[in-house]
This record gives C-alpha cells, sequence and structure tokens, in this order.
C-alpha cells in the first residue's frame, strides 16, 4: 500500500507539532502534567481522636463544627463554634474576627461519608489560614468516647 505523498506530509506536520509542543510544555514553567498526579487529600491534617483530644484539653485551638446550624444545636463537641461549609461565606465573617492566618484549627462534621471538614477546610485554605486539622467523624467518636459536648445553640 502506497501513501500519497499530501497525506506522508501532513502525518509529519502533525508528527512534528506533536513533538514540538511537547517539548515546549516540558521547558515551560508553567507546563501542563503528562500525567494527572493523585488526587490529594483534602487540605489539612486528619487526626485521630487522641491527637483532638490532646489540642482541645490544650485550650489553644479552636474546634469548629462543618455541619449545618441545627445539627450543631443538637449536640457539638464542647466550645467548638458553628461555621457550616454549605454556607461559609454567610457565617465566616461571625468567626473571622476570632482568627488569625497562624489559628490552630480542628475542623469536623459527622459521619464516615460527610465531606463538610474537608470543603471548610478548601474555603479556609484560600483565605490563607493553614494551620487546619480534620477529626474524620469527628462528632460520632467525640461524642461515643464521653468526652465533652454541649448541646443548644443557634439553630
Amino acid at each position: 500500500m502506497e501513501i500519497k505523498p499530501s497525506l506522508l506530509r501532513g502525518l509529519i506536520i502533525i508528527l512534528l507539532g506533536t513533538g514540538l509542543g511537547f517539548a515546549a510544555n516540558q521547558i515551560s514553567p508553567r507546563g501542563i502534567p503528562l500525567i494527572t498526579p493523585p488526587n490529594q487529600p483534602a487540605l489539612g491534617e486528619i487526626i485521630d481522636l487522641n491527637h483532638a483530644r490532646a489540642l482541645w484539653q490544650n485550650g489553644t485551638v479552636l474546634f469548629l463544627d462543618a455541619r449545618q446550624p441545627d445539627d450543631y444545636a443538637a449536640g457539638h463537641i464542647g466550645n467548638a463554634l458553628n461555621l457550616p461549609a454549605l454556607s461559609f461565606d454567610q457565617h465566616f465573617g461571625e468567626i473571622a474576627p476570632l482568627l488569625t492566618p497562624h489559628s490552630e484549627l480542628v475542623l469536623y462534621c459527622d459521619g464516615t461519608e460527610c465531606d463538610l471538614s474537608h470543603r471548610l477546610a478548601d474555603n479556609l485554605r484560600q483565605l490563607g489560614y493553614t494551620n487546619l486539622h480534620i477529626l474524620f467523624n469527628g462528632w460520632t467518636v467525640w461524642n461515643q468516647a464521653g468526652l465533652p459536648v454541649t448541646r443548644g445553640g443557634p439553630g
């Protein structure tokens, strides 16, 4: 089978263009990765219950409940503040005066499928907060361990 000269030229142009594109991408400081890096875990260090308890007892760490106000009012970690991830912009102004960019924060929600604490971490990271911890399945593990809780609050 014979390749027509115009088809061969087109194929060569495509291959050269692709090669030049890859080369330019490699040397560019803003190059696009050829292989997508693995998903990074949600922003924030995942901590276990013992670490969270130690931080809580220390008294210098602020706990933020990422759940909706009604869930927060039904019960939350003692002294935690409510900053609902789903209405972050609406509620952040109430919490902002208590924070600095270096504030150590423990974020939590409830349930093994809950991603509200991760969403809250994303929102806070975008605003420059970097000292974030996430207590996975926070409300459930804290409450089941019999640690201090508070009922009531805005809801």
